[in-house]
């Protein structure tokens, strides 16, 4: 098994709640392989829209 380690930046939209994130994030890693452990490394407004959060997430991926 190989071990990957990722930074993944992924927007967060406004229709998803808080407590829907972890749900949501966990969803859109799992298109890029076997989730082994993810965090949430950094939150930042984005710049063309005031609407949208951008998410840094470092994920380890199993292949």
């Amino acid at each position: 098994m190989k071990l990957t380690s990722v930074d993944f930046y992924l927007d967060w939209p406004v229709s998803i709640k808080l407590k829907n994130l972890r749900e949501f994030i966990i969803a859109n890693l799992e298109k890029k392989g076997d989730v082994v452990r993810w965090s949430i490394i950094d939150i930042q407004n984005s710049i063309d829209s005031h609407s949208k959060k951008k998410l840094r997430v470092k994920v380890v991926l199993a292949n």
